[in-house]
Order: C-alpha cells, then structure tokens, then sequence
C-alpha cells in the first residue's frame, strides 16, 4: 500500500461534529448553573440589603449597648454585600465569556453539519 488509509471524511464530521457537541452540552450546563447562581446571589442581595437598611434606621434611633450591637451587625452585611458584589461581577463576567464560547460552538457545529449536507 503506497499511501495509508485515512477514515472517510463523513466519519471525520460525524466525530467532528460529536466532539464539539459535547463540550457544547457542558458549555449550556455550565450557563445554566450560573445563572441559577447569579438568581440565587441576587436574592440575598437584595434581601441583605434591606436588612442593612433597617439596621441603619435602628443605629440612627437607638442608643447604648443595643446601638453597638446593630453597628456590628452593619459592618457585617456590609462585608457581606462587598462580597457578594464581587462574586456577582465575577459570575457576569464568567457568563459573558460562557456566551461567547456557546455562540462559537454552536457556529462550528452548524458549518460542520453544512458541510456533512453537502456531501
């Protein structure tokens, strides 16, 4: 045999096409837990935030021990919402990237299969 056996060029695109599927399905997993993260995270958020905002009105009103003890509990959600700031511009900018990855794949799968339709 002069020249080695390659597979067909249809098994090629199958394999091809297979491949990237795959890593599309976990791209598509991967958006949708962060979503269900950044959902989650926004509710706390939110409902840290009205808490916080409570506690301020109690400091403003309240004198002695039981002002202090609020003032503890603000400069804790304010760590709190600090973090959670973070963690939610560290997730849109994981989404963002997901996004774009998912669009690349999903474009790649469809020339293939143009491609596997053609021949």
């Amino acid at each position: 045999m002069l020249f080695p056996r390659f597979r067909s060029k249809e098994r090629d695109l199958r394999s091809d096409i297979d491949r990237l599927t795959t890593i599309h399905q976990a791209v598509s997993r991967a958006l949708g837990e962060a979503g269900s993260e950044s959902q989650g995270l926004m509710s706390r958020l939110d409902d840290a935030r009205s808490r916080a905002a409570f506690l301020y009105g109690d400091v403003i009103e309240g004198s002695g021990e039981e002002e202090r003890s609020n003032s503890e509990m603000i400069r804790e959600a304010e760590r709190f919402l600090v973090r959670g700031e973070k963690r939610r511009d560290e997730l849109e900018t994981h989404t963002e990237f997901l996004q774009r990855l998912d669009k690349l794949l999903a474009s790649a799968i469809e020339a293939l299969r143009v491609q596997q339709a053609e021949d």
